[in-house]
């Protein structure tokens, strides 16, 4: 298994991924730090609509 370089990575992507790359690093190191379980399945869709007052 090679190391991704990280620098060769993002300049081949575009920039407004580069951009939440540091909230997805922080998200995956709190899940392996607390051992957050991924959730399983689809989930429930539901629909938020705004009322008229």
């Amino acid at each position: 298994m090679t190391q991704l370089d990280l620098f060769t990575w993002a300049d081949s992507k575009p920039c407004n991924l580069i951009d939440v790359m540091p909230a997805l690093i922080r998200k995956a190191a709190l899940e392996a730090a607390y051992q957050i379980p991924k959730p399983k399945g689809q989930g429930k869709v539901i629909v938020i609509r705004k009322d008229a007052a």
